[in-house]
């Protein structure tokens, strides 16, 4: 296992999306829903934007892995999480957190954190997308990394899930630097009419910075990772 720290920052929000998600409660919904109403007709693929019409040889990626919110929640085993966190089976069916992506894509990102990676190295083909299994990481393309980073500062704020320094740091350039697009805030109007929760970081990607400078780092927290 490799040590990975983690930073908690208590955020709160005055918008009435500041609740957990409560509508869908068990994954196989929510991945009912995913491909039968977020994605009726196919759509694109999150990494390296390749066309879908059916899900073959697509799955869906977790932006916020599940192994850091069940390595955060404590739990030995998804069963376990499943079976003892009703918030766990909250946060792994938040439709916000989901994006369809290639299987051999999502398998070699596995649960790394993202982060920039030297060099061009493509094991994908035309596909921009990059992993270091030595240094756990993995660089999405640049058109892909705004809709991460709304999606981490999403669950982030949502659920209160840590996101380490780095990374936080990370994730509001990419915010910054690759607004929302015309399909990231369709994607945002339909996910609300099926769990009830908008990512306010769609609506208003400038607020990111607003509430993360309202608040103070509390101390950094070891834990490790999966």
């Amino acid at each position: 296992m490799k040590p990975w720290y983690w930073l908690w920052i208590g955020i709160s929000i005055t918008t009435a999306t500041a609740a957990d998600q409560f509508q869908i409660s068990f994954f196989q919904d929510a991945e009912k829903l995913f491909w039968e109403q977020l994605y009726p007709n196919g759509g694109w693929t999150l990494y390296c934007g390749d066309r879908f019409e059916k899900p073959q040889n697509v799955v869906i990626e977790d932006i916020y892995a599940k192994e850091w919110a069940m390595q955060y929640l404590q739990c030995e085993s998804i069963e376990q999480c499943r079976a003892e966190q009703a918030k766990f089976s909250r946060i792994e069916s938040d439709l916000h957190n989901m994006y369809p992506a290639l299987e051999n894509v999502a398998k070699a990102r596995a649960d790394f954190p993202y982060g920039p990676i030297a060099g061009e190295f493509r094991d994908f083909f035309e596909c921009n997308f990059e992993y270091d299994a030595r240094d756990h990481v993995a660089e999405p393309r640049s058109v892909a990394q705004g809709n991460i980073a709304r999606a981490i500062l999403y669950m982030h704020v949502e659920y209160g899930l840590p996101v380490d320094k780095p990374l936080l740091a990370r994730v509001l350039e990419w915010n910054r630097d690759d607004p929302p697009s015309k399909d990231e805030i369709r994607r945002n109007d339909i996910i609300e009419k099926l769990q009830g929760t908008r990512n306010p970081f769609i609506d208003n990607p400038a607020q990111a910075e607003t509430l993360i400078a309202r608040h103070k780092s509390a101390p950094l927290k070891s834990v490790d990772v999966f």
